[in-house]
């Protein structure tokens, strides 16, 4: 009897399993997903062969096709979808209607892409009672193409890239490579990596939570030397408060051979002169420029500030004011501790001392009275114009 039960069970799984093919309706009916296709001759490149991405994107067309569950085109599809991009922006029109399961020449306007990236099409469903659209989960996606690798510039904001504040490829993880890069700065929890000839949007903040060392390729373990080389590096783009960073990165210093053993390959001259920012600090576009980039301010002096204050009492931020009026936040706690901010605040009858400050500029947005922090990279960083 167990027998004959066990053998019922079996038949009946057997034929539900095999309903598709025994003439019966298949489990899933209706729409299963989208066929994207480049409708014109589009050049994908190749890993050896990218494709530019021109100013104001790259313009092309797509045929979009309903699939069923049997990968066969859904004739009688009619939906909405929005057009985007895995990785980039579309700034072409993002919801179209396919009627009969087939739209053709519809124009994307790929933005934003670096590296490989993909259009992507996905079913969306506007809510009963209120304007709201959600995907329902049915997509496509476009076969792959490859534009240029990632660059600090194009991360910062070059005009194929974000214009600044804040990065256009936010939350995204990209591995900058096929540039010359130096490292400009090191601190307790990252250090600063400049794009060797590139003038503005030059550099970025590479985050390690701790003080980055080498140990791959040497004789011993060492922390990351001011000059070194990096042939390239791998992070998630994150604006932290208003600063660009890349989160938790992954690098690769370039190593030289040197009697036999391979050594870093450090280059001091490759980092750039501080760029005086005295005339751009009312300016945050300009000022947006040179984020994380090594500046200076002249003839400058310690204004008045509340040491009570949370942003000194906390972060040691004081501000620095220059001759036309115009301020600057800066932070000398952590890398030029010798300097006493408290003792050069102006008090009546003394006479302020007035300072070249050179060092790394950083961004927060919660700063006051300016949001751009000036960061010593040590006390050689500040010049004194009339101590004795």
């Amino acid at each position: 009897m167990k027998n004959l039960l066990f053998l019922l069970i079996f038949f009946l799984f057997l034929a539900v399993a095999c309903g598709e093919t025994t003439g019966t309706e298949p489990k899933n009916k209706g729409l299963a997903g989208f066929a994207v296709e480049f409708a014109e001759d589009f050049d994908l490149g190749s890993p050896e062969h990218r494709i530019e991405n021109p100013e104001g994107g790259i313009v092309t067309k797509i045929n979009i096709t309903a699939l069923g569950y049997d990968k066969k085109p859904l004739t009688n599809y009619t939906g909405e979808v929005e057009i985007g991009m895995l990785y980039g922006e579309n700034a072409a029109v993002s919801r179209i209607t396919i009627e009969n399961g087939y739209a053709e020449n519809i124009e994307v306007k790929m933005r934003y892409c670096l590296d490989n990236d993909r259009v992507v099409v996905q079913e969306v469903k506007k809510h009963e009672g209120d304007s709201k659209y959600e995907p329902t989960g049915k997509m496509g996606v476009s076969p792959v193409f490859y534009t240029e690798v990632a660059t600090i510039s194009a991360i910062q904001g070059t005009v194929k890239g974000a214009k600044g504040n804040p990065s256009a490829f936010n939350n995204r993880n990209l591995t900058l490579k096929d540039r010359e890069m130096v490292v400009i700065a090191v601190i307790e929890g990252g250090f600063y990596l400049h794009e060797v000839g590139a003038e503005e949007y030059s550099s970025v903040y590479m985050y390690t939570y701790s003080t980055p060392y080498v140990d791959d390729n040497v004789e011993e373990s060492m922390f990351l030397p001011v000059g070194t080389l990096i042939e390239s590096a791998n992070g998630s783009v994150f604006e932290f408060f208003g600063f660009t960073e890349m989160s938790f990165p992954t690098f690769h210093p370039v190593y030289i051979n040197k009697n036999g053993k391979k050594e870093l390959k450090i280059d001091t001259s490759l980092i750039p002169e501080p760029k005086n920012i005295n005339d751009i600090l009312t300016d945050n576009d300009e000022m947006e420029k040179y984020e994380a980039s090594l500046v200076t301010v002249e003839n400058v002096s310690v204004d008045w500030f509340n040491e009570d204050d949370s942003s000194y009492v906390e972060y040691s931020q004081f501000p620095l004011k220059a001759a036309n009026g115009a301020s600057i936040m800066a932070q000398t706690l952590y890398t030029a501790p010798l300097f006493n901010a408290v003792a050069e605040k102006p008090v009546e009858g003394k006479t302020s001392h007035h300072y070249n400050f050179t060092g790394i500029l950083k961004q927060h947005t919660s700063a006051r009275p300016s949001t751009w922090i000036l960061v010593p990279r040590d006390m050689d960083d500040i010049e004194c114009l009339d101590c004795e």
